[in-house]
């Protein structure tokens, strides 16, 4: 059985793997909330973002 940690760890090495990148990012309240207005349930602020810039999330490697 695996933990959590690792779990997430071979995610994120899928992730990366499949050409995603990981931004840390700073933005104003303002953005945040459009950001929070505009996602989709149990969709993440990186798919949101991803649809609206580019018209669509991208596809994510399966485990």
């Amino acid at each position: 059985m695996t933990s959590n940690a690792e779990r997430l760890e071979a995610h994120k090495a899928r992730l990366r793997k499949a050409g995603f990148k990981r931004l840390n990012i700073w933005v104003c309240q303002e953005l945040a909330q459009l950001l929070a207005d505009a996602r989709e349930p149990q969709e993440c602020c990186g798919r949101t973002l991803e649809r609206l810039l580019l018209g669509q999330a991208k596809q994510r490697p399966q485990n």
